[in-house]
C-alpha cells in the first residue's frame, strides 16, 4: 500500500511539474538571446536565407533551403527554384520537395527540365516528377504524358502518370489511354485507370458557371421584349 501510495504522488507531482515544464522551455524559446542566435545562425529573412545560399559550407545552404521552404513564404519561391541548381544533392533535392509543397507554379518549366537533362539523376527526377504531381499545374500535363511514353525507365513514367492524375486536367484524358498496355509487367495500367477516375471525378466536382449580373439583365430584358411582341 506504501508502494502505490508513493507512486499515487509521484504521477500527481509529475502531472502538476509537466506544464511548468513546458511552460519554461516555451520561454526559453522566446528569450531575446535565444531568438537573436537563431537569427545569427539561421538567418532572419529571405534576403538573409538567399545570401546563405551562395554560402560555400554545404550545411549552411541546406538551412537556408529548409528557412525558405518552412518560412519564406511567396517570396522563397525563386530562391528555392535557384537552389535546384546547387552542386550538392542533398540541397538540389531538398528544394525540389519544397517547391511541390509549397505548390509552387512558377517552378512548373524548372521541374519539367529537369526531366530532359542528362545530368540530373534519376532520384531527382523522381522528385521532380512529384512535385509536379503537388503543384498540379494542367500545362505540365501533356508533356507528362508524353514523358512517360518516350523515356526508358519505367519508375519513371509510372510517376508521370501518377502525375497526370494528381493534376486531373481533361485535355490529357484522350492522350493518356494510349498508355495502357505499353508498359507489361508494372503499375502502368492500374496507374492509367487511376488518372482517368480522377479525372473525372474531377469534372463531376466542377462548380457550375453561374450567370453574371449582366448577363441576367440582357436575358431579362429579351425575355421583357419578347412579351411585348405578343
Amino acid at each position: 500500500m506504501r508502494a502505490l501510495a508513493l507512486t499515487a504522488i509521484s504521477l500527481t507531482a509529475i502531472s502538476l511539474l509537466a506544464p511548468a515544464a513546458a511552460l519554461a522551455q516555451d520561454q526559453q524559446r522566446n528569450h531575446p538571446a535565444v531568438q537573436r542566435y537563431n537569427r545569427t545562425a539561421k538567418g532572419a529573412n529571405v534576403e538573409e536565407w538567399k545570401r546563405r545560399l551562395s554560402e560555400p559550407d554545404v550545411r549552411t545552404r541546406l538551412d537556408a533551403v529548409d528557412s525558405l521552404g518552412t518560412k519564406g513564404g511567396d517570396e522563397a519561391i525563386r530562391p528555392l527554384i535557384e537552389a535546384t541548381a546547387d552542386e550538392d544533392y542533398r540541397v538540389r533535392t531538398r528544394a525540389i520537395d519544397f517547391l511541390g509543397t509549397l505548390r509552387a507554379l512558377e517552378a512548373s518549366p524548372v521541374l519539367m527540365q529537369l526531366l530532359f537533362l542528362t545530368d540530373v539523376g534519376r532520384d531527382e527526377k523522381l522528385r521532380a516528377l512529384t512535385a509536379l504531381g503537388r503543384i498540379a499545374d494542367p500545362a505540365t500535363s501533356e508533356r507528362l504524358v508524353v514523358y512517360a511514353a518516350t523515356i526508358d525507365d519505367d519508375d519513371l513514367a509510372c510517376r508521370a502518370v501518377y502525375a497526370v492524375g494528381e493534376i486531373s486536367n481533361p485535355a490529357s484524358k484522350t492522350r493518356i489511354t494510349t498508355l495502357r498496355g505499353s508498359r507489361p509487367g508494372t503499375d502502368m495500367d492500374r496507374l492509367v485507370e487511376d488518372a482517368l477516375v480522377k479525372i473525372d471525378v474531377k469534372e463531376k466536382a466542377k462548380p457550375i458557371e453561374q450567370p453574371t449580373i449582366l448577363e441576367l439583365e440582357k436575358k431579362l430584358a429579351r425575355q421583357q421584349e419578347a412579351a411585348k411582341q405578343k
